[in-house]
């Protein structure tokens, strides 16, 4: 309780106001301090003048707040270039002076975190538990999930690590575009792979103001050691920052910086709020209700986003009904973003299907709610667009650019459950093959049916290839072998 009077305590807070009132319109950090110069709450902000300002105003339904500006004696900043920085200093502060007053952040498992997998080749990605299968370390809490998957995806863009779940069998777009080493297909890069990752967790630990801080104080750093490559490497990524804060992160202007007319043109047709950048597409595929599966892609900035891909196969709906299989995928999608396991948030929802698709997607949002995502479905016959609040056709032209990207969206998502559907009936094949070979149990089976897409890509592996497979010895890989080889 402060005991000060109350004529003193007006004084101070009449000084403290006055002293904000010079803060800058910038994002940064702010801290709140009492008379012996400890900390009590650390904050940040868009806008550091606008938000510590903001405390000096009674608000009577909060009386924490009030009983923490009793309390408060000064109040100090540190300015960052952007919102992302000011995030990530944050926590880290958070993390090491423990505020009292923000005890109600550091106790509540629900606010996201940002994890380093603990696998040979790591990831980043937000999570909201710190225990989970696999280890790994976990920074944070942070208090603004989109700020850290903005910050996830800037680290992504800085740092040349892989986006993928699991490691694919090729390399994908981010390796021919300098984003990723591909460890997936060139393992070999394990050193430089590790030295990238110990950069990321020295930057996230450092506390410094911004990325370009951290950058320009490491390319110092080398220079004065004449590692003069590593140096370069550092000043190349200032300057892609550089690019990528006018380009890629003006959010109050998206349209800048790369000509997207399509997209453009679909934000005017639906009558959008902001740009639809990310857009995903659903359908489903199935043999007479066998198998069923659903596919979504994603779309950004009118290319497809090979990360953002997710198969699902069906495990609620029994027989034909592709309305409840698109509620199923759609829903799985949706929880997935509730729970932070997806970092593709869309602008636009797209479904392979007419009307009554659209209104089956559309009570998924509704009870999800998620009714402010942008929802159409893009029928084959015609190709007709259905949207808006009701599903109304939409006036997309015949031959347009907005149509072309939509069907071009719509095709990917149709080649993308088809292919799964396969997958899953040849696997059913293989499986059933695999039955018969002796001394081959559940558990070997399992890894084959994980290793291997077809029963023929199976039987052109070696012995060796096989033996090297976790659980497999060589006794049981010349025993599949020399079946498979009688087979094919």
């Amino acid at each position: 309780m402060d005991h000060r009077p109350a004529q003193a305590k007006t004084g101070v807070t009449a000084q403290l106001r006055l002293k904000v009132g010079e803060f800058p319109f910038a994002p940064g950090v702010y801290l709140m301090r009492d008379e012996a110069g400890g900390i009590l709450y650390i904050g940040k902000a868009r806008s550091l003048r606008k938000r510590v300002l903001s405390y000096f105003t009674p608000r009577p339904e909060f009386p924490k707040l009030r009983i923490l500006m009793s309390k408060v004696s000064q109040i100090d900043y540190l300015e960052t270039s952007t919102e992302v920085d000011a995030l990530l200093l944050e926590a880290r502060l958070i993390r090491e002076h423990q505020p009292p007053y923000n005890k109600e952040l550091k106790d509540d498992k629900s606010y996201p975190l940002l994890k380093i997998t603990r696998e040979k080749f790591p990831r980043i990605h937000l999570t909201r538990t710190r225990t989970q299968q696999g280890g790994g370390l976990t920074y944070g809490p942070f208090t603004d999930a989109k700020l850290l998957r903005e910050a996830i995806a800037l680290i992504h863009s800085l740092f040349p690590i892989r986006k993928c779940r699991r490691l694919p069998k090729t390399a994908c777009l981010y390796y021919h575009i300098g984003q990723c080493l591909a460890p997936c297909i060139k393992p070999e890069v394990k050193p430089h792979y590790d030295r990238v990752v110990e950069e990321i967790k020295s930057f996230i630990g450092s506390g410094k103001r911004s990325f370009t801080e951290y950058l320009a104080e490491r390319m110092q750093e080398a220079s004065s050691q004449l590692r003069f490559e590593d140096a370069a490497y550092f000043k190349g990524q200032i300057e892609a920052l550089s690019r990528l804060r006018r380009k890629r992160f003006d959010f109050r202007r998206p349209e800048s910086g790369v000509l997207l007319s399509a997209t453009a043109a679909l934000k005017k047709i639906l009558g959008m709020k902001k740009l639809p950048e990310k857009i995903v597409c659903f359908d489903v595929s199935h043999a007479q209700g066998d198998e069923a599966v659903a596919s979504r892609v994603g779309f950004y900035r009118e290319l497809p986003d090979k990360m953002a891909y997710r198969r699902y196969k069906i495990k609620t709906v029994f027989g034909i009904d592709d309305y409840a299989m698109i509620r199923e995928a759609l829903s799985r999608m949706l929880t997935g973003i509730r729970e932070g396991r997806e970092d593709f948030i869309p602008d636009l929802i797209m479904i392979d299907g007419g009307k009554g698709h659209w209104s089956a997607a559309a009570a998924v949002l509704k009870q999800e709610s998620f009714e402010g995502l942008d929802l159409i479905a893009l029928a084959k016959k015609f190709e007709t667009v259905y949207g808006s609040e009701n599903g109304k056709p939409l006036p997309v032209p015949r031959g347009s650019p907005a149509l072309h990207l939509l069907q071009k969206i719509r095709d990917e998502a149709h080649r993308f459950a088809i292919s799964y559907h396969r997958l899953l009936k040849e696997k059913s094949l293989t499986q059933s093959i695999l039955d018969e070979i002796p001394a081959i149990g559940a558990k070997r089976k399992r890894v084959l049916l994980e290793q291997f897409d077809s029963i023929r890509e199976m039987a052109r592996a070696g012995v060796d290839q096989l033996a090297g497979l976790p659980g497999m010895d060589r006794p049981s890989a010349e025993k599949v072998w020399q079946f498979l080889r009688s087979k094919f």
